[in-house]
Order: C-alpha cells, then sequence, then structure tokens
C-alpha cells in the first residue's frame, strides 16, 4: 500500500512540474533567467500615393457620328484593374468605358452621338471617374455637337408641261455644313407621269429631275415632292406640276377660200390659260403656191392676223395645214383649211375628166371617178383627200382581204374562223348576226370604192391588182347564193333581211358598172327586181322582211341600191320611187319651218340624227336640188353635229356614212370643214397594232354590236373613200376640158 502511495505521489510530483525522486530530498531551487526584451515594431508601410488621369483633349462630334477618347493613368505603383466610369452624358450621347487591366495604363472610351442630335449645338461636360482600389481620380471630357447644317433645297417655280412632252428640272440645294452626297427620291407623282432623277454627288450641288408625261396623260396640277434622308431626317422640297394639253390656243379652225393670186389677213382669236408669255404661229406644210406668213403675238393680244396668199398659178384643190403655235416648249396646234377656187364652180376641173376610158360612167353622181388612179388622185385632191388618209384605206384594204374566207365569204360574226393568229373578235362581237350576205357585201364594197373589180384596177398603187381575185371570189360567192325562181316575191333574192339584201345589191350594181362584165348585169337586175317587188305597196318603204311597212333606215339603204343601179345604166321604172317619196316624206318630223330637214325611225316617232343624214340623201338622190331649202337646213343641222377632234372611239358610224355623202353632194366650206375632221377621226381611230392593224373597233358605235368589226371596217373605208366613190351630184361633168 505504502509503495502505491509514494509512487502516487512522486507522480503527482511530477505532475506538479518538480523533480522530486522518490525518496530523495527535492533539488535546490533555480531562479529562471528573465525574459529577453521585445524586438522592435518594424516601420510602417509608406502611404500609397494617388493615381492621376491625364487631361482629355475635347472632343467635336457630328451628329450620327463616333469617335474613341483615349485615357491615360498614371498609377503611381497602384496595381490592379482600372475601373472606368462617366457621368453627365446628355440625352443622345451615349459612352461605353471599359476597365483599363491591371498592368496598363492606358485605355479608351467610345462615345456616340445619336443621328437625333445636331438640331442645335451640344456642349456637354462628361465627369470621368477612373478607380484602382481605394485611389481614384476624375477628369472632364468635354463634348461639343455642332449644329448639323444640313441641306436645304432651294424653291422650284411650277412646271407647265403637255401630254406627250419632257422636261428637265434643276434640283438645286444649299449645302450648309453637309458635303456628302445626297441620295434623291421622287414622290407623290402625278399618274401617268414618269420621274427620274440622280444623287447629288459630293462637292456638287444639284441633279436633274427628268420628267416625261405619257401622251395620254390627264390635265392635273399637284405638287411632287423630291426627298432625301439624312441623319434620320426626311428633307423634301416640292416641285409644282401642272400638265395641260392646252395651255394657250390659237383658233385658225375654218374654211378660207382664195383665187389664184390672191391675199387674204384673217384675224383668228388667241385664248390662253396657264401659258401667258409671248406666241409665235406659223404653218406647218403648205401645198406648191400657198404662203402663209408666221406671226408673233405679245402677251396681252387677245387676236392675231395671219395672211395668206396664193401664187398665180395655183392650181384648185382643198388642203388642210396645220398651223403649230409655239411658247417657249409648248405648243398647241389648230388647222385652216384653204380652198383654192377656180372662176367656174360648176363644172369638174378637166384633168378629172381627161380619160376616155371613163367618160361612159361619168354622170353626176357616178361611180366613174374611182377607176383610174389619176382621176383618184385628183378628185382626193379637190376635196380635201391626204397621203395619210390614203394609207389608212391600204391598210384597212389589207385587213379585209386577209379575212376573206376559202369560198369567197365574210362573216359578220365569225370573220376570223380558220385564220392563223387573228384575235380581232372580242366579246362585244358575241352577238353579232351570222350573215354572209351582209359580211361578204362589206368585203367587196371598199374593194370597189378603190377602182377594183375582178378584171380590172387602178395602176397605182400596184397591190390593187393583187385584190382582183379576191373580188371575184366574193361576186362569186354572191351570185352562186343568189336565188333564181319563177315567185316574183323570191326570184333574185341575195339572202338575209332586207338590210343584207340591199347591201349586196350594191356591190353587184357597182361591181357591173365598174367592170362592165354583161354576167354580172344579171345578177344585178334581179337583185333590184326583188327590192322593187318587197318594197311596200302602201306606205312605199322596206323594212327587214318583204311587203312589211317600212323605216327609214332599211329604206335608206335599199334606196343606195337603187341609186347605184341608176347610176349603172339599170333601169328602174319611175312608181316605185314615187312610193318611196311618200314614205319619206311621212318620217319627216323637223321644225315647223322646215319640215323635211329631220326624219324619224318610222313614221310618228322623234327625230334621229342618223336617220335624218340617211333622208336628206335619200332625198337629193330623189331630186331635190342645191338650193332646196329644207336641204339647206338639214345640211346646217349635220354641221351642228361635227365629228369629234380628240378621242378614239370611232363612234357612230352610221351616222358619219351618211352625212359625209349629204355634205359631199353639197361641197363648199361646210364639207371642207366636215370632211377635215371626218378624215382626220378615222384616221386617228384605226387599229395600229396586232392583226386588228387596219381594222376599227366595233365597240362604241352605232349598230356595231350586231355588224361587228366587219361592219364598222367597211362603214369606215367607204367614208374615206367618199372624195371619188361618188361624183358630186350638183357639179356638172364638162367633157373635153
Amino acid at each position: 500500500m505504502k509503495s502505491t502511495t509514494v509512487g502516487s505521489a512522486c507522480c503527482f510530483a511530477l505532475l506538479a512540474g518538480l523533480v522530486i525522486g522518490c525518496g530523495e530530498s527535492p533539488p535546490p531551487v533555480v531562479e529562471a533567467p528573465p525574459e529577453p526584451a521585445p524586438a522592435p515594431a518594424p516601420p510602417p508601410p509608406p502611404a500609397a500615393k494617388p493615381i492621376q488621369l491625364a487631361e482629355l483633349k475635347p472632343l467635336t462630334l457630328e451628329a450620327g457620328a463616333s469617335a474613341t477618347v483615349a485615357l491615360q493613368v498614371t498609377r503611381n505603383e497602384n496595381a490592379g484593374p482600372i475601373q472606368v466610369r462617366v457621368e453627365g452624358a446628355p440625352e443622345g450621347l451615349t459612352v461605353k468605358a471599359a476597365e483599363i487591366p491591371d498592368g496598363q495604363s492606358a485605355g479608351q472610351l467610345e462615345v456616340k452621338a445619336a443621328p437625333t442630335l445636331g438640331d442645335t449645338a451640344l456642349a456637354a461636360k462628361l465627369a470621368v471617374h477612373v478607380k484602382v482600389g481605394e485611389q481614384a481620380a476624375t477628369g472632364t471630357l468635354a463634348v461639343n455637337v455642332p449644329e448639323l447644317g444640313l441641306p436645304t433645297f432651294r424653291p422650284v417655280s411650277q412646271i407647265l408641261m403637255q401630254p406627250g412632252n419632257t422636261k428637265k428640272v434643276d434640283i438645286k440645294i444649299e449645302r450648309q455644313r453637309y458635303k456628302g452626297p445626297v441620295e434623291l427620291r421622287v414622290e407623290n407623282a402625278p399618274a401617268k407621269l414618269a420621274c427620274k432623277v440622280a444623287k447629288i454627288d459630293e462637292g456638287k450641288d444639284s441633279a436633274t429631275l427628268e420628267l416625261a408625261a405619257a401622251a395620254d396623260a390627264p390635265n392635273v396640277s399637284q405638287a411632287i415632292r423630291v426627298s432625301t434622308s439624312l441623319f434620320g431626317r426626311t428633307l423634301s422640297a416640292e416641285v409644282p406640276v401642272k400638265i395641260e394639253s392646252q395651255p394657250f390656243q390659237v383658233k385658225t379652225f375654218r374654211v378660207v377660200t382664195l383665187a389664184p393670186g390672191d391675199t387674204q389677213f384673217i384675224e383668228v382669236p388667241v385664248t390662253r390659260s396657264s401659258y401667258k408669255g409671248p406666241l409665235q404661229v406659223k404653218p406647218d406644210a403648205l401645198p406648191p403656191g400657198v404662203t402663209i406668213k408666221s406671226a408673233a403675238i405679245a402677251p396681252d393680244q387677245t387676236k392675231a392676223r395671219v395672211e395668206v396668199s396664193v401664187a398665180a398659178d395655183a392650181a384648185q384643190r382643198v388642203h388642210s395645214t396645220k398651223m403649230v403655235t409655239t411658247g417657249g416648249d409648248l405648243s398647241s396646234s389648230d388647222s385652216i383649211v384653204l380652198r383654192i377656187a377656180g372662176a367656174d364652180e360648176t363644172y369638174l376641173p378637166p384633168a378629172i375628166v381627161a380619160n376616155p376610158e371613163i367618160i361612159p360612167l361619168l354622170r353626176r353622181g357616178s361611180i366613174g371617178g374611182r377607176l383610174t388612179a389619176e382621176s383618184k388622185q385628183a378628185l382626193s385632191d379637190f376635196y380635201g383627200g391626204t397621203p395619210e388618209a390614203h394609207a389608212t384605206v391600204m391598210r384597212g384594204l389589207k385587213w379585209l382581204a386577209a379575212h376573206q374566207q376559202p369560198d369567197g365569204s365574210w362573216g359578220l360574226k365569225d370573220y376570223g374562223k380558220g385564220i392563223e393568229g387573228c384575235d380581232c373578235q372580242g366579246d362585244f362581237e358575241k352577238e353579232a348576226q351570222d350573215c354572209r350576205t351582209a359580211g361578204t357585201a362589206f368585203g367587196i364594197l371598199p374593194f370597189l370604192g378603190e377602182g377594183v373589180t375582178h378584171n380590172r384596177a387602178p395602176e397605182q398603187p400596184p397591190e390593187l391588182a393583187k385584190y382582183q381575185r379576191l373580188v371575184e371570189r366574193g361576186l362569186i360567192f354572191l351570185a352562186q347564193h343568189q336565188i333564181r325562181s319563177k315567185d316574183d316575191k323570191k326570184d333574185g333574192y341575195l339572202g338575209g333581211s332586207m338590210y343584207a339584201h340591199a347591201l349586196g345589191t350594191i356591190a353587184l350594181c357597182e361591181a357591173y358598172g365598174l367592170s362592165q362584165d354583161e354576167r354580172l348585169k344579171v345578177n344585178a337586175q334581179l337583185a333590184i327586181k326583188y327590192l322593187l317587188n318587197a318594197q311596200h305597196e302602201k306606205g312605199g318603204g322596206w323594212r327587214y322582211s318583204p311587203g312589211t311597212p317600212g323605216d327609214m333606215s332599211v329604206t335608206g339603204w335599199v334606196f343606195l341600191a337603187i341609186r347605184s343601179a341608176q347610176l349603172t345604166g339599170i333601169d328602174v321604172l319611175k312608181p316605185p320611187l314615187v312610193r318611196a317619196g311618200r314614205f319619206v316624206d311621212s318620217c319627216a318630223v323637223g321644225p315647223s319651218e322646215a319640215k323635211n330637214s329631220r326624219y324619224a325611225y318610222t313614221p310618228g316617232t322623234a327625230e334621229k340624227l342618223s336617220l335624218s343624214a340617211a333622208g336628206l340623201l335619200t332625198r337629193q338622190y330623189l331630186g331635190w336640188k342645191k338650193d332646196e331649202p329644207d336641204l339647206l337646213a338639214g345640211a346646217k343641222y349635220l354641221m351642228e353635229n361635227l365629228p369629234p377632234e380628240s378621242g378614239g372611239n370611232l363612234g357612230p358610224i352610221y351616222y358619219y356614212y351618211y352625212a359625209t355623202q349629204v355634205l359631199h353632194h353639197m361641197e363648199g366650206p361646210n364639207f371642207d370643214l366636215w370632211n377635215h375632221r371626218m378624215r382626220e377621226h378615222l384616221i386617228r381611230t384605226q387599229e395600229k397594232t396586232g392583226h386588228k392593224t387596219g381594222s376599227w373597233n366595233p365597240q362604241g358605235t352605232d349598230w356595231g354590236a350586231r355588224g361587228g368589226r366587219m361592219y364598222s371596217t367597211a362603214m369606215a373605208l367607204l367614208t374615206l373613200q367618199v372624195y371619188y366613190r361618188h361624183l358630186p351630184m350638183y357639179r356638172f361633168v364638162k367633157l373635153g376640158g
């Protein structure tokens, strides 16, 4: 137990840090050595030096532009990335600042001015802050965005132009501060006005705007805009444009009758619309022996005086001359019809009757004038034909020739059948009558109108001779389809309605008269016989079917057939003519002072312009004299309804056909004016392109839906041939010069 206690005590003593041997005396106490003095504290680190931001150069920046600004930071031994921050940028000015990496001292700012700036000058002071750790510095960046000084357009005066004309207009700018290119565009242009504009190159201050008005451009006054886009802004100038077909007019349209050796001064009115400046009027082309002096017209003049002179040896003729008035680059034109009259206005001139071959057919109103090229040319000159009118006729004959069927006929409804490439027939003609008698007559008559039969043709132009076989085949078709019968009500019938039969009769009579082929005389006589037997016995007229009460339209065509027979020597008994005269009387509906000057379709109905013309022509053929008061009143009525000056629609060709013949027989200034309008209208409205070239569109014509393109084309050609198709009724034929 003792030892255990001692051991425990020893252990305790050890734990107490004493060295006491078990059973031994404790060692002497030794003093611990003194603790060493503490080491002196290290000196504090040196204070950090502040960073420095180099002075920032002021920046001038255009609106919409961007630039970089160099940053230079003096670190002064400050390590770490440099943070960059910018304050104070106004709206529209953006600054992108990138951190400068550790170890680098240079950086940059990206500054961008929005395109919306620049309306006024901008001067901004931006605070640029840089920081490394706890060290920071601030600098000031002055940014100036000057006023843009965008270009401005100079004002443009009104541009006055006419349909079919072109103009070049200078578009000018005041550049201000802007020196770059200016791209231009055109907006708000009116219909039918093409506009083209080039850019304004750098360093230039103008560009050319090209304007081209279509020939059919309507009259319009409108401001177009020439615009550009710069810096997000649209800059524009208004260019006022006025398209006007007649900015001024010198109205020369009239007939001037002069004898050889005469000089006349003609006073013509001057009217102005948009153009107010000086004018010059002069003739475009004149016939030999005629002189018209050009006349200057001052801005304040409302009338002009034109001098016309005719040489003493000038030939008798009627000639339309275009009078052209110019003002600046604008022009207008009107016509003047010159009639050079001889001392004796009652006889045909010798040139027309010089050929003994045609003397047998040269009675008043006859068809003999078309037999030779010389007589046709003389009559054309004498009554106002032109080379353009003749060319129009030749195109029409070519179209007719191209549409004859293999059996020699022409159709009103299916005239294009089997003809490769023919697209002439439109939906408008789907209701056309399927009548080959009328179609074939319409096909033949214009060739006969040029003097072409199956056995002869004028020497000029040479292509007329090529049409002889065509005419022959058409006549054979009519003859083969003519009925021969012991029944007088059927004998001689050509087919179709009374209209169709009358047309076929005219063709047979004219072919006989021109060719003098006795074989055709029989066909013509039979056709006339059928017409006379078809007359309404009591009323005296004709209608669609034989023996029915008449109407003025069918009666007019029938009477043309009767007159054709008479002109070719086929006798027509007088009683049917007397009855026909009574029927025409019954349709007269003119005013009380001139009842027989206008006519209705049937007795008791209202007057119609076309049937008034048909009635007047019938009256002439029934024997009215030239000075008959009702004929003069009727002619005046026709002159109140002239063909139009413009337009592309053929119009009432039925009326034109009859009225042209009435006035041609009357001759004189009325016919000269009518003829000018009629001739130019027919030339203008003829088809000029494609397979339809040479024809006339039936849409918009009277009876066009029933007769179709064959009807409208034939009627137009017969109207254009008026100069030589029939000699005038009231002028004597003086044989032997």
